[in-house]
């Protein structure tokens, strides 16, 4: 969608006001969803409950034969944690710790505290949206299984990937199909098997907490009869074109953050706005009246364009990861393709259209990316960290295509 209609800061619904927006899909279908963007207050809100699932559904997983009933063998999966107060309120940013990005010790799946559901014994699709403000999951079933991965953030692979884990950010989506087919009478749990990768995540103790360096339930599968409308997986999914890059602009950024261990002075929000909080002993985002994290060096600014793209142009991104901690980095206004992690191919689960992508510390990842949408400076497009908490704190950029 152009910028005029993606919801940015600069296009903010006032309390009390209506503000009505008109736009033409121009994607595959894919598995999508939607958040508030406000200048740092972004976490407070979608920790709050302000995000919602957006399905683009162009018929084509139904040619296919992929599972497409909804709730019966195509099942959204939206995973959260929260932090609860014994009256029911939302904590949100109540330590220091949390300046590393919100993370809660109670696990949500679609809104549902230990859920289940029933699915019939055939192949069953699995839409995954990691809606967290900070913590990854690296999923997994409890009988460690091998299940299909179909489609990622804005749509189909070219052809489905088989693994037993899958990491997914914060704003990550992927789709997956588990076959069930021998399993009627069964229990299965989808897991997160987080302290297989915990190290790898983290530079420090403190970016992670019990649950990260621990295996979390996240949902039980109670798998019963089949339900007569039969699918699977083909072999070929969809046409995915590689762009041709050798005459591509190449931007580059760097990434940087801070240890927990050099911060000085209290946490307050200087010209950052006001603290920002859903419970007793909320804090606000910033510590000694300083930004935590930055892209190129730099910090978000509502009154800055940081990168001018061309309108049809086609561009390398370079990200190189130098702080401590892993971050997820999305673009908004395009479907980009991941060429490289230091300079080796992604994985085939990677190898789709994404929005969003994981660059570990350390790490340097390469996007293909065309830019087909408008967006001037009065509705500029961001690039940010997907980490609520790191986007609030200053790493967040923004660019025009004109």
């Amino acid at each position: 969608m152009p910028g005029g209609a993606d919801g940015g800061p600069h296009s903010p619904i006032q309390a009390g006001g209506t503000q009505r927006v008109g736009f033409t899909l121009d994607q595959p279908g894919a598995t999508l969803w939607f958040h508030p963007h406000p200048d740092t207050r972004t976490g407070a809100q979608a920790y709050s409950g302000l995000a919602g699932l957006l399905l683009v559904d162009d018929g084509v997983d139904r040619r296919l034969g992929l599972p497409h009933t909804w709730g019966v063998d195509d099942i959204p999966v939206i995973v959260q944690d929260r932090r609860i107060a014994a009256d029911g309120t939302l904590l949100y940013m109540t330590s220091m710790h949390d300046l590393m990005g919100m993370k809660g010790d109670r696990f949500l799946v679609n809104g549902c505290e230990q859920p289940y559901v029933a699915v019939p014994a055939q192949h069953v699709r699995l839409r995954l949206l990691n809606g967290s403000n900070a913590r990854i999951y690296n999923f997994a079933f409890d009988d460690g299984r091998a299940f299909q991965v179909v489609a990622s953030d804005a749509g189909l692979l070219a052809r489905p990937a088989a693994t037993r884990r899958l990491l997914l950010a914060p704003g990550e989506r992927a789709e997956i199909v588990v076959d069930l087919s021998g399993d009627q009478g069964r229990q299965l749990v989808l897991q997160s098997r987080s302290a297989e990768v915990v190290d790898a995540l983290n530079g420090s103790p403190m970016d992670s907490d019990a649950w990260d360096q621990s295996t979390i339930d996240l949902l039980q599968l109670r798998v019963g009869a089949p339900s007569g409308a039969q699918s699977g997986v083909p072999a070929k999914l969809a046409e995915i074109d590689p762009l041709a890059v050798a005459a591509a602009r190449v931007r580059r950024f760097t990434l940087q953050g801070v240890r927990m261990g050099s911060m000085m002075g209290g946490p307050r929000n200087v010209d950052r706005g006001a603290p920002i909080h859903s419970g007793p002993g909320g804090m606000s985002l910033g510590v000694g009246g300083q930004n935590l994290f930055s892209i190129n060096d730099q910090f978000m600014q509502m009154n800055r364009i940081d990168q001018r793209a061309r309108l049809g142009g086609v561009e390398i991104w370079e990200l190189r990861n130098e702080a401590h901690m892993a971050h997820p980095i999305h673009v908004h206004g395009v479907s980009y393709q991941v060429l490289s992690r230091d300079g080796a191919s992604p994985p085939e689960w990677e190898r789709g259209h994404k929005d969003t992508v994981l660059v570990h510390r350390g790490e340097t990842v390469r996007l293909a990316m065309r830019f087909t949408q408008r967006a001037d400076e009065a509705h500029p497009y961001m690039y940010h960290c997907h980490i609520l908490e790191h986007e609030g704190n200053g790493m967040m950029g923004q660019f025009t295509v004109l």
